[in-house]
């Protein structure tokens, strides 16, 4: 998978199961890192979260003299890699790309072998990718305002598609339905791929996808953008309003991607990656990057991020359990 009601933010955009706890001496941390570093990713290589999580490894090893690996761990909506995070020596050489799937699973999933807000510490807050409502160019909808008043007359009948149940293209769906007050049916494909192609086949009605994987698609003309979820307008599609801007205010669901590693990470090493992250996100050239990949800066240090988790985890448990989406 690859979707808060906290203030708004700065929007520019084989691993061990090693012991727990581990202890760094001082010179140990003040030279940190000393070795490569290994980043687990829990989607498969070449999805955006993987695409994001491959620049902030190269400007990491760039400003810190070290190579940052990327360790692609999919499966289980990004579960399997995180368990294994968890599960890591806390001596900041295995990071996390936490993604809101990390938000979204603490409701999803009943039996997670982890604890996202227990068993990892944040480090920062990194980007965030909208989503766009998108329609086949053939589509009877030329307007948001079209598609709405469809939904509002016709109970049950607009459908829109997801790669997966849970989603944050599902998710983004369930939000909309809760606040504009309609009745939609939602299909679940296996990936974005096949129920992009149906969206533009008009098989279903629309789907809230990813920017990114979307944007092709609007720009050769095969799909219509409606609006995006994001608080902010995409910089990659500045003349489409927002879900919140068109009558919803507070309306709010996009991927996003951040740092984080094990409990028990020294403070010292969390906040030296904290800040390289930091400094890496003010440099232009790596924000054009994050607006080519169709997101958008969300620099967070350790604590804000903390709190941003927190509250993605709060706002989407609602919508989950409303939706029926609860994986044993």
């Amino acid at each position: 998978m690859e979707t808060s009601m906290i203030a708004r933010r700065n929007f520019c955009f084989a691993v061990t199961g090693a012991t727990a706890w581990q202890v760094l001496p001082a010179s140990a941390q003040d030279s940190y890192p000393d070795r490569s570093v290994r980043l687990v990713v829990g989607f498969p290589a070449g999805g955006t979260t993987d695409m994001m999580g491959r620049l902030m490894a190269k400007e990491l090893a760039a400003r810190l003299g070290q190579s940052f690996v990327v360790d692609n761990r999919p499966g289980a909506s990004s579960n399997i890699g995180t368990a294994s995070v968890a599960r890591a020596a806390s001596d900041g050489y295995t990071l996390l790309l936490a993604t809101v799937a990390n938000a979204t699973n603490v409701t999803a999933y009943k039996n997670l072998s982890f604890d996202i807000q227990k068993d990892l510490v944040p480090i920062a807050g990194i980007a965030i990718v909208p989503n766009v409502l998108v329609v086949s160019a053939s589509s009877p909808f030329k307007t948001f305002d079209d598609y709405l008043n469809f939904a509002r007359k016709n109970p049950g009948k607009l459908t829109f598609a997801s790669g997966s149940s849970g989603s944050s293209q599902h998710l983004a769906g369930e939000l909309f339905k809760t606040m504009a007050k309609v009745e939609m049916l939602h299909i679940p494909y296996p990936g974005s791929a096949p129920a992009l192609t149906d969206v533009m086949g008009g098989q279903v009605d629309s789907i809230f996808d990813n920017l990114p994987s979307a944007l092709p698609h609007i720009a050769s003309g095969k799909l219509r953008a409606l609006a995006v979820t994001s608080p902010s307008r995409a910089p990659a599609l500045p003349d489409i309003r927002t879900v919140a801007e068109l009558g919803f205010p507070g309306f709010e669901a996009y991927s996003w991607q951040g740092l984080m590693a094990p409990k028990g990470t020294p403070e010292t090493v969390v906040q030296k990656l904290s800040s390289t992250v930091s400094e890496s996100l003010t440099d232009p050239s790596v924000l054009a990057q994050i607006v080519r990949l169709g997101g958008a800066s969300n620099k967070l240090n350790a604590e804000d991020f903390r709190k941003f988790v927190k509250a993605e985890i709060d706002k989407w448990g609602p919508i989950i359990i409303k939706s029926g989406t609860v994986i044993e």
